[in-house]
């Protein structure tokens, strides 16, 4: 008896029982139907996921050694040639074969990033024809897939034509939004600064750090002068990074503007740029630092204190000595008297002769700015821009969100 004759067998029998039992046995029915094509559904896309792992696996190291040997050749490679010698030794280029073609040549890129500028890196992206790979799924693809495609053309140092990119960055997803705008900055190929002048841009710790690290690898020497979004920004966030992108290139023309806001309401910016300007040791504002001291909030005191010891100019040892006596914060007497320690040998000696009239914690605090092992805010970078391996976790969280 085949299946189709037993669900009509199946059917007719429950027309015969009584309402109530019809609506429960249809209702086991369905319910049934649906479980078996839910079961066969995971089987399915299991198994192909299967299969999709082991050809990956079997392709990665293939095309790592492929990628390798032709950018270690000593002759510039036709574009052309790449390609059928591909075909040759490893086979046919499609969707399934590209994924673990661009996840080696993204590790080699990561390893070194001067590949970029090898000689045949470029013709390799034109012969295998990465770069219309990759705009491609662009426009064909889920949330997800082209939140891993923007990280990619970055990554890979490549352009896409604004076509493919603006649609994303008025996206409804929040994510893919953010996203785009971020990668615009890199993977642009017109105007790859352009969203610095949207005011909806909600920039977190994760994504200044990418913008930075962007920045640094496509634009370090055709920054545009941040002095106009500093003065207009009305976004926090994004002044917040304009403001440590000034001090990490140490734009010296955008100065006058950080200056400027040193009497900005915000306390958070007010504090950013009081440590920009005492990284890029801007001398001139120390006395207006000092005169301002006591009229601020513990956030911008102690970055007063910070940026003296950055600005070092020797000019501030009676300064940072009246305010230590002063202080009734520990976390700040402490960060004052290490300013002390650090700022010059004066500074030193002063601090051991507290060391033998000091008693509890104000002695306490004098061991541990003395002991090198315990951590505090000048031992560690203040800056996680300065931080490499804050560039390194920031890379690993995005692929591990990637891969989930």
């Amino acid at each position: 008896m085949s299946f189709i004759s037993s669900i009509e067998q199946y059917l007719e029998l429950i027309s015969s029982y009584p309402f109530v039992l019809q609506v429960a046995l249809y209702f086991i029915f369905f319910n049934s139907i649906t479980a078996i094509v839910f079961v066969a559904s995971i089987y399915l896309i299991r198994g192909r996921k299967d299969k999709e792992e082991r050809l990956e696996e079997e392709l990665y190291p293939l095309q790592m050694d492929f990628l390798l040997s032709n950018l270690a050749a000593e002759e510039i490679l036709i574009p052309e040639n790449i390609l059928i010698k591909y075909s040759e030794n490893i086979g046919k280029l499609n969707n399934k074969t590209y994924d673990p073609l661009i996840t080696a040549l993204e590790d080699i890129v990561k390893a070194d990033d001067e590949v970029v500028e090898n000689k045949n890196y470029r013709n390799i992206i034109k012969g295998l024809k990465i770069e219309e790979f990759l705009i491609k799924k662009l426009d064909f693809s889920n949330t997800r897939v082209r939140l891993r495609t923007f990280q990619s053309l970055s990554i890979l140092d490549l352009t896409a034509p604004d076509s493919s990119i603006l649609p994303h960055t008025y996206s409804k997803n929040p994510f893919l939004r953010k996203e785009s705008r971020n990668s615009y900055l890199a993977i642009s190929n017109h105007d790859p600064f352009k969203f610095f002048d949207q005011q909806d841009n909600s920039l977190n710790y994760w994504d200044q750090i990418n913008l930075l690290d962007q920045l640094e690898a496509h634009h370090k020497y055709n920054l545009p002068n941040f002095s106009k979004w500093i003065q207009y920004s009305k976004n926090n966030s994004q002044l917040s990074f304009i403001i440590k992108a000034v001090s990490y290139f140490n734009q010296t023309i955008s100065v006058p503007s950080l200056v400027y806001l040193i009497d900005t309401e915000d306390h958070e910016i007010r504090k950013e740029v009081i440590i920009a300007l005492g990284e890029m040791k801007i001398a001139e504002v120390e006395e207006k630092l000092k005169v301002m001291y006591h009229h601020q909030p513990v956030i911008c005191q102690n970055a007063i204190i910070e940026t003296i010891l950055s600005i070092s100019s020797g000019k501030s040892l009676d300064f940072l000595k009246s305010i230590y006596v002063g202080a009734n914060n520990l976390d700040t007497k402490k960060l004052i008297a290490e300013v002390i320690y650090k700022y010059n040998s004066e500074g030193k000696s002063y601090i051991e002769g507290l060391y033998q009239s000091e008693t509890g914690f104000n002695r306490l605090i004098i061991d541990h700015i003395k002991n090198p092992l315990i951590p505090s805010r000048l031992k560690t970078a203040r800056r996680v821009f300065k931080n490499s391996k804050a560039k390194q976790d920031y890379q690993y969280a995005n692929n591990l969100n990637f891969s989930l």
